[in-house]
């Protein structure tokens, strides 16, 4: 998926848990190396945590998002404890750094995943009415995980839109840049050596190897705070690594 200036892609941010820290990693590649990718984007996808990357990106909200890496050393584990209710986490920090005019800044740009809990099916909401209505909670809701009772959205219940589609995507004829922190297909994702075989998961296929599998524990559950600060430095990386190899060679100074 080649970068175009003239044409910007779409982008979709993966179903990634904690490890969505790689994803703000390539965000603020993108923000210094070539900003008119983000600024321009006519979609912004994002599933379960990836959402929140989504919103840091349509809200104008990325320097506090992307300062995530910093503030977690403030933290004694902070929200990966197993005593804090991460659902509550993730609300207070919402609540905190939506700005008041998010629905306008979102309405048909930002497209967040969900799964709706009555049967299964994978919605994506683009269509938002007030703050509230920018419903990125149910986007990150892993039941038991988070909590037992799923949050609603306009009377329907909600849970984690990566159950249903890890990678969203727009229409199929949209071109889109798709980040994951998972090594498998996606256009920006950690470059692991060629495996024996590849895992499918909610649509998605990813590289069936040993370094992916510890990326997917870390997601649900970080055994550290420094695998999530490598995780940042990782997607900055591989998003320089993913503009150099599509021609994006100079800084953007403008």
């Amino acid at each position: 998926c080649a970068v175009v200036q003239e044409i910007p892609p779409s982008i979709s941010f993966s179903g990634s848990g904690f490890m969505a820290t790689y994803q703000l990693g390539v965000s603020q590649c993108l923000l210094n190396y070539a900003p008119w990718i983000l600024r321009t984007a006519p979609c912004v996808l994002g599933a379960s945590a990836g959402s929140l990357v989504a919103a840091a990106v349509v809200c104008t909200i990325r320097d506090e998002m992307l300062n995530f890496v910093k503030q977690m050393k403030a933290f004694t584990l902070g929200p990966f404890n197993p005593s804090i209710n991460v659902f509550h986490w993730l609300e207070c920090i919402l609540h905190k750094h939506v700005p008041s005019d998010a629905h306008q800044l979102a309405n048909g740009r930002l497209f967040v995943s969900m799964t709706r809990l009555s049967d299964g099916k994978h919605i994506v909401m683009s269509e938002f009415q007030s703050k509230e209505d920018v419903a990125l909670l149910c986007s990150c809701f892993v039941p038991v995980y988070c909590g037992m009772l799923p949050p609603s959205f306009k009377g329907v219940y909600y849970v984690d839109g990566g159950f249903s589609s890890m990678q969203p995507l727009p229409v199929p004829c949209m071109q889109t840049l798709t980040v994951s922190p998972f090594s498998g297909e996606t256009d920006i994702c950690p470059a692991d050596k060629p495996c024996m075989w590849d895992m499918v998961v909610s649509g998605t296929t990813l590289k069936g190897n040993m370094a992916n599998s510890f990326r997917i524990i870390n997601a649900l559950y970080p055994m550290n705070l420094e695998t999530l600060e490598q995780a940042y430095h990782s997607g900055y990386t591989d998003a320089i690594n993913f503009l150099l190899y599509n021609g994006e060679s100079t800084v953007y100074t403008g």
